[in-house]
C-alpha cells in the first residue's frame, strides 16, 4: 500500500478481527449477532495458487518474508484473459489516502480505467480521518455501494449484521477450488482469507498488506555517535539514548503508546492475546511483559531521551529526517525505510531489531497481513460474479499489465520511464492517477512484495536487499496473533472504547500525570466491561475451529 497516513496505518496495525467498535449502523438485523464467535473459521478457505509468471529476486516464504523485486520488468505479462464488466454501472466505497484526483468527467485515466474493467465506476471516496462517517452515512442512505471497503480498526460497529443483512456471501465462488476462476485473487493466501471470515462465511476480496509489524527506525546520522540504534539490552538502549539526546535533537519520538507497543516486543509480551495452556486468552497489555515495557518507556521518559512534543505530533518523520528525532515507529519494515526516504531521498533509515529485555525471550509481532477487506453488495449470481471479475482486476500483482496500468495510467500521458526503467508518474498521472489508484488499491491489491521502483531516491534495489535483510532477521522470533480468522461479538462492541482509555492512560502515566500502580487495575476493572467476555469468544471460536 501507498500513501496512506501515520495514524491509520498504525492504527490499523494494531486491529485483531473481523470488525472493530465504536460507531453503530442502523438498519441492520441483530441475528448475525448470536453465532458469530461459534461459527467463526469453520469454512474451507480458498485454495493458494501463487502468480509464478513474473519470479523475484529475492524469494518470499510461508511464514511471511516478502519477495523483492530490484527491478522493473522488461517485459510484462497478462494476468486478466478478458474484459471484466458487463458495461453496467458500478459503485464502491472505498478510502483515498492521498489528494483528491481529479473529477471522472474531466479524468482521463478514470474514464480508461472504465474501459478496462468494463463497467462505469462510481467511486465513493473517504478520507483519513473521516472514513467512519462516511461510511456510516452512505449505510444509513439505504443505497449500499455493489463494492464496499471494510477497514479492521476504524470505529464501525455490527459489521456481521450489515454483512448478513446487505452483503453476499462469496464462500461459494471462492472457497476451495472455486476460486481458480479468479487467478489473481487465487494468488492471496490462506492467512489473507482468515480476515475476511466472519460467521463462518467469506464476504469479501482481503487487502493485502505486509506481514511484519511495526518497529523502530533510526536516522543514521543521530545514531552513528552511539555505534548504531542496535542494542542487546535496556541498559545499552537507554544509554544510547542518553547519548544521542542533546541540543536540539533527542532521541526518540514522543508518541507514547507506540513506544511501549514496539519494546513490549522485546520484552516478550504476547502478540494482542496469549493463548495459555488451557485453551484460555490474556489480553497483552495485562500482561506483566507489557507493564514492564511501560516501566521502561517511563524512565526513558524520566531521562528526558524524548522529543518535547505532543504523543499525537503528526510531523515526527519530518522532524526524523531532519535530525531533531532520532528514531520513530513505522507500521513494518518497509515503511520504516520508505516514509524516512521520502521526506529525505539520501536517508536510508536503520530498523531497529528487539533485543531481550526483562530476562525474557524477545519477538516480533506479525500485523494481520491485511487492512481489510471489501465486501460485495448481495445480487444475483451473474452480477456477484463480475463484481469478483472487477476484484480480481485490481488484484493484479506485480509484473501484470493490468497493475502497471492501474498504478501508472497510460505511458507518455500519466508517466514515463525513468533512466533505470523504472515508471515515473507526469504532472498530469499524479493529478489523474494518484487519488483514483489509492482508492482502487484499498478497495484490494495484489499480495505485498518489496518492489525497487516503490522506494523514493537512487538507492532503490539496496533498499529493497536491506528490508528484505531485517526481514529475515524479525521472522526468526516472530509470533502471530492467535485470534486472527476468528469473531468476537463483544471485540466489536468494547474494544474502540477500551483502546482509547488504555491509551490515555499510558500517555497520562508516561507524562506523570498518573502512577503506573494505576495499569493493573484499570484492566482489572476493564474485565468487567467486556475483556473477558471478549476471551471467552475468541477462546469459543478457535475450540470450535480445532
Amino acid at each position: 500500500m501507498t500513501g496512506m497516513s501515520r495514524r491509520t496505518f498504525l492504527s490499523l496495525s494494531t486491529a485483531v478481527a473481523a470488525g472493530a467498535a465504536a460507531t453503530s449502523l442502523t438498519g441492520c438485523g441483530s441475528a448475525a449477532k448470536k453465532s458469530g464467535e461459534a461459527a467463526s473459521a469453520k469454512v474451507k478457505l480458498p485454495a493458494y495458487v501463487p502468480f509464478t509468471k513474473i519470479k523475484p529476486d529475492l524469494p518470499p516464504n510461508a511464514k511471511g518474508l516478502s519477495a523483492g523485486f530490484l527491478s522493473y520488468p522488461k517485459e510484462l505479462v497478462r494476468s486478466v484473459a478478458k474484459t471484466p464488466g458487463d458495461g453496467s454501472k458500478i459503485t464502491m466505497l472505498t478510502e483515498i489516502w492521498t489528494q483528491p484526483p481529479t473529477p471522472k468527467d474531466s479524468n482521463a485515466y478514470w474514464k480508461k480505467v472504465d474501459e478496462e474493467l468494463g463497467v462505469d465506476l462510481t467511486a465513493i471516496l473517504g478520507t483519513d480521518p473521516g472514513y467512519e462517517q462516511k461510511f456510516s452515512a452512505v449505510i444509513a442512505g439505504g443505497d449500499l455501494p455493489d463494492l464496499l471497503w471494510i477497514p479492521p480498526n476504524q470505529g464501525i460497529q455490527h459489521i456481521a449484521e450489515l454483512l448478513e443483512a446487505k452483503c453476499a456471501d462469496i464462500t461459494k465462488y471462492v472457497s476451495g477450488d472455486a476460486v481458480k476462476t479468479y487467478p489473481n485473487l487465487a494468488a492471496m493466501s490462506p492467512a489473507h482469507w482468515k480476515t475476511a471470515v466472519v460467521n463462518g462465511k467469506i464476504w469479501g476480496a482481503p487487502v493485502p498488506y505486509p506481514a511484519f509489524g511495526q518497529v523502530y527506525a533510526g536516522n543514521p546520522k543521530v545514531w552513528g555517535k552511539a555505534d548504531g540504534l542496535q542494542c542487546s539490552s535496556t541498559e545499552e538502549f537507554l544509554d544510547k539514548c542518553k547519548e544521542v539526546t542533546g541540543g536540539k535533537t533527542w532521541a526518540l519520538e514522543p508518541i507514547y503508546v507506540n513506544a511501549v507497543s514496539v519494546l513490549c516486543q522485546s520484552f516478550g509480551a504476547p502478540n494482542k492475546w496469549r493463548q495459555n495452556k488451557d485453551g484460555s486468552l490474556t489480553w497483552f497489555q495485562e500482561t506483566d511483559e507489557y507493564t514492564e515495557a511501560l516501566a521502561f518507556v517511563l524512565k526513558l521518559k524520566q531521562a528526558g531521551v524524548f522529543y518535547p512534543g505532543n504523543p499525537k505530533m503528526a510531523d515526527a518523520y519530518i522532524k526524523m529526517a531532519q535530525g531533531a528525532i532520532g528514531a520513530t515507529v513505522h507500521a513494518n519494515p518497509y515503511n520504516a525505510r520508505n516514509e524516512i526516504r521520502v521526506q529525505d531521498p539520501e536517508l536510508a533509515s536503520e530498523i531497529m531489531i528487539p533485543f531481550a529485555a526483562g530476562g525474557n525471550k524477545p519477538n516480533h509481532h506479525y500485523h494481520l497481513g491485511t487492512i481489510g477487506y471489501t465486501a460485495v453488495k448481495k445480487g444475483d449470481e451473474k452480477r456477484v460474479r463480475m463484481l469478483l471479475r472487477v476484484l480480481d482486476y485490481l488484484a493484479a500483482p506485480f509484473g501484470s499489465k493490468e497493475r502497471e496500468f492501474l498504478e501508472y495510467g497510460t505511458e507518455g500521458e500519466d508517466f514515463t520511464y525513468d533512466k533505470n526503467g523504472f515508471p515515473t508518474r507526469t504532472k498530469q498521472g499524479k493529478q489523474e492517477v494518484e487519488g483514483l489508484y489509492s482508492g482502487l488499491q484499498t478497495a484490494t491489491t495484489s499480495p505485498f512484495a518489496l518492489i525497487a521502483s516503490s522506494f523514493p531516491g537512487d538507492e532503490r534495489a539496496q533498499d529493497v536487499k536491506d528490508v528484505y535483510a531485517a526481514e529475515q532477521k524479525l521472522i526468526e522470533t516472530a509470533v502471530r496473533n492467535p485470534t486472527v480468522g476468528h469473531y468476537s461479538d463483544a471485540y466489536t462492541q468494547h474494544y474502540g472504547r477500551m483502546s482509547t482509555e488504555a491509551t490515555d492512560l499510558v500517555n497520562d502515566i508516561v507524562s506523570g500525570r498518573k502512577k503506573i500502580g494505576e495499569w493493573k487495575p484499570f484492566w482489572a476493572e476493564w474485565k468487567n466491561k467486556g475483556l473477558e467476555q471478549m476471551a471467552r469468544e475468541f477462546q469459543k471460536s478457535i475450540e470450535q475451529s480445532a
